[in-house]
Order: structure tokens, then sequence, then C-alpha cells
């Protein structure tokens, strides 16, 4: 059986793991992935000249930067209306604002 941390170092061992193992691995990975996003989301961005950036107190996000904190599909952040609340668009781009999602999370909680 192969360990997330030894597939971590290597991901080409993917293909040493059991198919039947498979989905167990995806769902430690996926929170794995949810968790990191989560704390970077908590680090305030380092300029060019090493200072913090603190001039908006938000953070935009990528489609999949966001899918991986909601657990959604981009799919769903570009076309659902639940997600035009924290939706940003910049000329033909489309971010995703951080606190525009966790005031999102926080009204849904419990629901």
């Amino acid at each position: 059986m192969i360990h997330l941390d030894a597939l971590l170092a290597d991901p080409a061992r993917v293909a040493d793991v059991e198919p039947a193992a498979l989905p167990a691995l995806l769902a430690q990975l996926t929170t794995a992935a949810a968790a990191v996003a989560a704390r970077l989301a908590t680090v305030v961005p380092v300029s060019d000249n090493g200072t913090a950036s603190v001039a908006s107190g938000d953070r935009l996000l990528t489609a999949k930067e966001a899918a991986v904190l909601l657990n959604l599909s981009t799919d769903f952040l570009y076309k659902h209306e639940a997600a035009k609340a924290f939706r940003v668009r910049i000329g033909s781009e489309v971010r995703f604002s951080l606190t525009g999602i966790q005031r999102f999370i926080e009204r849904h909680r419990g629901r």
C-alpha cells in the first residue's frame, strides 16, 4: 500500500496504487488541498518589494482555487446564480472574492 507522503514525494507512484484504494486517496488529497487553500487564504500577500500588501483586505481567487475552497466544480462557479455574490469580472477575466466566499459560507452555515 502506497502512503500519501510517498505519493506526494513521487506522484508517478500513483500507478502503484490499487484501483480499489483510489477513491479514498482522492478524498484525502481533496481534503488536504482544501485545507491548504484555506490556509493560503489567511496569508497576507507579499508584494515584489517584500512588504505585505493590505490595500483592499480581500484576495481574488482563480476558479480552481475557489472550487477547491468550496468543494464545487468550476462550472458551478461560472454558471450558478448563487456564485454571483462573490464573482468579480475584470475585463474578460473572472475571479472570485475570498471575502465574498467567506460571507457566503457564514450565511449558509447550518442550512
